[in-house]
């Protein structure tokens, strides 16, 4: 038995571990600023923060399952050491998981009263995956932000605040995950060019795309700074948190450019990752 928990907990690990900080991680603090605007007792916030990290990591599982299911190919090349790429999980097993891992999620989204948004994040996974979207740039792209949204939605219902203002968050939010999201691509040009794949850094070119994802994340960054942050709230915890993000964005932009490589476009990623989970904290701080 133990020995079956050890195999499960590793390959669980072995799916989710590269995406864990914009699977996960933006739920709970999506939901926390969603609880901190409405006020919530600090009873009510620790009931319910625990809810939103097993949505988050639902959220998670089942799209990192498909995905890996569909891209097995382009994971022999870039990232070989993810379960079915390695031979851990077969394509059979996976398919089952990912159909229980599926009907979990659903019922724990209608539970939390998010069946809508959870709904649009299985419709996204399956046309990103199995229907093939992942394989051109811009529905790809789509895909993401789509996610985003679903993703966000979800978390704010979570913490039950009324929507007004998490739609106005999640809009700015959704504009950082859609336009600059061709970043993850450029770590991943081999295996995509092998599997046939036209992401949108194989369309444009390198350095257009460099020069798209960049302005991607100025514009993004400027308007989440200037018209959420500064504009709801300004003192010191704001200021100090706009040039943290300032800071941040110039350093994930002068790497774009200074360091052109497969290996610096993986930090590259990583940072515009921790950008992304910074922005529902950016809105605890705010909202708060």
């Amino acid at each position: 038995m133990l020995h079956i928990l050890f195999r499960e907990l590793k390959l669980c690990y072995g799916f989710v571990r590269r995406d864990l900080g914009t699977g996960m991680l933006p739920v709970p603090g999506f939901t926390l600023a969603s609880l901190l605007y409405r006020q919530a007792s600090t009873e009510e916030i620790t009931a319910t923060i625990p809810k939103a990290f097993l949505y988050g990591f639902l959220y998670l599982y089942t799209f990192v399952v498909s995905n890996q299911i569909t891209g097995v190919s382009e994971d022999k090349i870039n990232k070989p050491d993810r379960p079915i790429a390695s031979g851990a999980e077969s394509v059979t097993a996976a398919k089952t998981r990912y159909w229980i891992l599926t009907a979990l999620y659903l019922a724990y989204g209608t539970y939390l009263g998010a069946p809508e948004w959870t709904l649009l994040w299985i419709a996204t996974t399956i046309a990103h995956n199995p229907l093939g979207f992942s394989n051109f740039g811009p529905t790809k792209d789509l895909c993401m932000g789509l996610g985003c949204i679903a993703q966000l939605k979800a978390a704010w219902i979570i913490g039950g605040a009324a929507p007004e203002m998490g739609w106005h968050w999640i809009k700015v939010i959704t504009l950082y995950m859609l336009w600059p999201i061709p970043l993850q691509d450029l770590r991943d040009v081999p295996g995509d060019k092998a599997a046939g794949r036209r992401t949108t850094p194989i369309l444009l070119g390198d350095m257009p795309a460099r020069i798209y994802i960049s302005a991607g994340i100025i514009v993004s960054q400027f308007i989440l700074i200037k018209y959420r942050i500064l504009e709801y709230r300004y003192d010191s915890s704001t200021i100090a948190l706009s040039v943290l993000l300032v800071l941040m964005t110039i350093g994930c932009v002068v790497r774009l450019f200074a360091f052109r490589s497969l290996t610096s476009d993986r930090f590259s990623y990583w940072l515009y990752t921790v950008i992304y989970v910074f922005q529902p904290l950016s809105a605890c701080i705010t909202l708060r």
